[in-house]
């Protein structure tokens, strides 16, 4: 095989990635910055306001999409392997997430409409609070050893960064809907990265 042929598509995982985490991280960001309006309004101002958002986001990096993927940072085929491990890992863990969570809860519906619903503790959740989160990033690491591109790399820890904001913001409204029971909670499992002895949990 070709290993040349390797380029064009570690270039088009590097494009992706760019493109693809400001836009989750956008999505979430209006979501859970705004839910104290969402609530007093329609579910559909909170989406479309997303969605506006969203294409602005796209707008912007599409336009520097070049220099976002940054250098080259050369072809290593086991390099290239070990993060396609690592990333279709993290689809199979996925798959345990959302035996626990519909796609109403994915999006954040029960949040932006205000809806009653049971705090969610076993399985991944009882490994770390945001299992989602932790399948994100688990799939961008590999992600981003796939790509092997400078951009790629930084745009992941400024994505790390942005999603741990994001806890932040949605913790407040847990708290918010669950009160001490979410706090009991938060006391015993941490947010994002389990503690080695409750790997296990997350493939409950």
């Amino acid at each position: 095989m070709d290993l040349a042929l390797l380029d064009p598509v570690r270039y088009a995982l590097a494009a992706i990635l760019v493109v693809i985490l400001p836009v989750v991280a956008a999505f979430w960001f209006v979501i859970h910055g705004g839910i104290s309006v969402w609530k007093r309004r329609p579910a559909w101002q909170a989406y479309w306001t997303a969605f506006a958002v969203i294409v602005i986001t796209l707008a912007v990096t599409l336009a520097n999409l070049s220099a976002l993927a940054g250098d080259d940072l050369g072809r290593y085929p086991g390099v290239f392997v070990a993060g396609a491990v690592i990333y279709f890992s993290s689809w199979w863990l996925s798959s345990r997430i959302r035996s626990h969570l519909n796609f109403r809860t994915f999006a954040g519906v029960p949040e932006v409409k205000n809806e009653a619903s049971a705090l969610i503790e076993s399985g991944p959740f009882a490994a770390v609070r945001h299992p989602r989160y932790f399948m994100i990033l688990v799939g961008t690491v590999g992600w981003c050893l796939a790509a092997n591109y400078a951009g790629a790399y930084l745009m992941a820890l400024a994505f790390t960064a942005a999603l741990l904001m994001i806890i932040r913001l949605e913790e407040r409204e847990l708290v918010a809907r669950f009160g001490a029971a979410y706090e009991a909670y938060r006391t015993r499992v941490p947010a994002l990265f389990p503690r080695p002895s409750h790997l296990g949990k997350l493939i409950a």
